[in-house]
């Protein structure tokens, strides 16, 4: 059997960290972590949004950088809401909907991260706002059935 390289041993260890650490979360920590998190989807979006209103050109670095942005966020909003994290002394916007429908909220999440990915890949403006808007719809759908408009 081959030995383990050292880096391969950093990249478990960090891997092992990142799930004890998203365990560990209370209610509170959890809220703001999310809302970090959504804040990073926000401007990455809105960078995507200045491309498709013609505020700025396209550049398929812009995008996939911006994508990723978001496809990382959304791989950790998995373990942003964990059970319990519907209160705390932070305000939330998430409706209990999502404690209580796990199942769907998990399959818009990954739809929207596959969207996301998707748009990643996206080197040619013709491609750019069907792909956009596919993960725009995503994250709609989840806002719409799993958030609490703010005011």
């Amino acid at each position: 059997m081959k030995a383990m390289r050292p880096w391969t041993w950093s990249v478990v260890t960090a891997a092992i960290m990142v799930a004890v650490s998203a365990a560990a979360l209370t209610a509170t920590e959890a809220i703001k972590e999310r809302q970090e998190a959504m804040e990073g989807v926000r401007d990455a979006m809105m960078a995507l949004g200045a491309i498709a209103k013609n505020e700025q050109p396209f550049d398929s670095d812009v995008v996939q950088a911006n994508a990723a942005t978001i496809a990382d966020h959304l791989t950790r909003f998995a373990e942003l809401f964990p059970e319990g994290s519907d209160e705390g002394d932070a305000q939330t916007w998430a409706k209990p909907e999502i404690w209580t429908d796990r199942e769907h909220f998990d399959e818009l999440l990954a739809s929207a991260h596959q969207a996301a990915v998707e748009l990643e890949s996206v080197t040619e403006t013709a491609a750019f706002p069907p792909a956009l808007g596919k993960l725009g719809n995503g994250c709609k759908s989840c806002h719409d059935l799993y958030r609490v408009p703010k005011k």
